[in-house]
């Protein structure tokens, strides 16, 4: 398992500082996610996010080192909202060759504050 707390303004800033260069840290359909109609950012959903991919690397047990890299980790939402994670092929066959059959992940946020929980099974 795997957990993580994220400064909503720190990635605010970043989100600011870095506009659609943010593509180190999240994936294309992570961005169009959470961008406002008017091209805002919603940075409780990017912090949100980070979170989640920071606890996942945890959950790992490597760290963000390859392959476990921020860009392989994407976080999908289903029709609901619930958080899901899809991974690279490369990731993907990393996790499969260490025994993780299914991941768990849960996404919270306060006014201040996000927090990701990652459990892998297998």
């Amino acid at each position: 398992c795997g957990t993580d707390i994220v400064q909503i303004s720190r990635i605010a800033d970043m989100a600011a500082r870095h506009g659609r260069s943010l593509g180190r840290f999240f994936t294309e359909q992570e961005l169009a996610y959470c961008q406002r109609n008017d091209g805002t950012w919603r940075a409780e959903s990017l912090a949100g996010i980070f979170a989640a991919k920071e606890a996942f690397a945890k959950a790992a047990g490597t760290g963000v080192r390859a392959p476990v890299l921020l860009p392989a980790i994407a976080v999908t939402h289903d029709e609901l909202g619930k958080p899901a994670f899809a991974c690279s092929a490369v990731l993907h066959d990393w996790l499969t060759a260490r025994g993780v059959q299914r991941m768990h992940v849960s996404i919270s946020d306060e006014r201040t504050h996000c927090l990701a929980f990652v459990v892998f099974e297998g």
